[in-house]
């Protein structure tokens, strides 16, 4: 069978990847030495463009359509809520990616299967003034939101099931907040209950060969990929703080642990949501009417604790920036990354219809390290994560 299709024609050879760095700029550019903190002690060492870069590496193959079963759907907070999947045999995953998910029908109708064969398809004319056509195939007609939607994946766990040949199965999390027909659908969703995904999908965030401290952002619905990413960075043993901002009190789709209050005034780090300290992360809390926490916006707290620990020795090392929330934050968040020099990457939220580079629907402006003039790229295929410095944020 022909797979590839290059040079004008199918083949099955399979098209050679481009070498990392190679001169047509594929691949991304080498790690490039860190400058050593110096004397300066107003600014960080600036930041490494072009380390890690995966923006125009292609695609990941190992991705797939799949059957998600509903372990769990549990509500987080007023509006929020964490869907638990079983996916067998689901693909190796990395934080910043996401899944695409077929909202269910709703509860009591039918899903039936597309009644429409090439044989009964006709070509009808429709006259402007008359009654206007009505669909009777009963895909088209069944109650329910028909593109898939984009969620970030919030947490993977392994498991071998009990018999050898059913093979290895995956546990995803996501976490959700119930705002449209859509999400609607998903929070009547229980426990047996099947849903359809596409994923692993786009590329996810780049451990860089100097990653030793992490300040990872989350605002809102952004704060998926980030709980991923703490999973992640506790696996690799590199340290981390999380900064979390939310609109007031009731929209925390996050655990606070009793003991250990969040800061109310300064941007101190402490234990105090669960599900970063029980990897070892302490958190920095804000919210926007200040119902809790640090009272303002959840860039404003980083700004001033990067202005209180200017001052890195080498063991500690200077601190990376990931993050992830609403698109007015994300800016935020790189103007301050580029105010001390840091680097910066950023999982975007943009929507999406197909979430693998066919509709065209979540373009963004990108400008290539070095040159003078800015590109379109995806969001969904060449990102959703991208270092913020070649963002156009207009």
């Amino acid at each position: 069978m022909l797979h590839h299709y290059q040079n004008g024609c199918w083949t099955d050879n399979k098209p050679a990847v481009p070498p990392r760095g190679g001169p047509d700029g594929r691949g991304p550019i080498p790690p490039q030495p860190l400058a050593t903190p110096g004397g300066s002690v107003d600014r960080y060492p600036a930041p490494r463009h072009g380390v890690g870069r995966r923006q125009n590496e292609p695609a990941a193959v190992l991705r797939g359509c799949f059957r998600g079963i509903v372990v769990t759907n549990q509500p987080l907070c007023r509006e929020h809520y964490r869907l638990t999947l079983h996916v067998a045999a689901f693909p190796p995953s990395d934080p910043g990616q996401f899944i695409q998910i077929l909202c269910p029908l709703a509860p009591g109708a039918a899903d039936p299967p597309n009644a429409v064969d090439d044989g009964a398809l006709q070509a009808k004319q429709w006259r402007l003034g008359s009654r206007p056509p009505r669909f009777t195939d009963p895909f088209l007609t069944a109650d329910r939101p028909y593109l898939r939607r984009p969620y970030s994946i919030a947490g993977r766990r392994d498991t071998s099931t009990a018999a050898k040949a059913a093979g290895p199965r995956a546990e995803l999390d996501i976490m959700y907040r119930v705002i449209g027909r859509a999400t609607v659908q998903l929070e009547k969703l229980t426990p047996g209950d099947e849903v359809s995904l596409l994923g692993p999908l786009g590329h996810g965030f780049i451990r860089s060969d100097h990653l030793r401290r992490a300040l990872l952002i989350g605002g809102g619905v952004g704060v998926p990929p980030i709980l991923y990413l703490a999973e992640r960075l506790a696996s690799w043993g590199i340290a981390a703080v999380a900064f979390i901002g939310v609109q007031r009190a009731d929209l925390l789709p996050l655990t606070l642990i009793a003991d250990h209050p969040p800061a109310t005034d300064h941007p101190i780090e402490r234990p105090c949501l669960m599900e970063f300290a029980r990897h070892g992360i302490s958190s920095i809390l804000t919210t926007d009417d200040g119902s809790l926490g640090i009272p303002g916006r959840v860039t404003t707290a980083l700004r001033t604790y990067l202005l209180a620990h200017r001052q890195f020795d080498a063991s500690s090392g200077v601190p990376e920036l990931f993050c992830c929330g609403p698109t007015a934050m994300m800016r935020a968040v790189s103007q301050v990354a580029a105010e001390f020099s840091l680097p910066c990457q950023a999982a975007l939220e943009q929507p999406m219809a197909c979430g693998m580079g066919t509709c065209q629907s979540c373009v963004m402006k990108y400008r290539p390290p070095g040159a003078l003039d800015w590109v379109y790229k995806l969001t969904c295929t060449d990102g959703p994560v991208f270092h913020t410095a070649d963002i156009i944020w207009s």
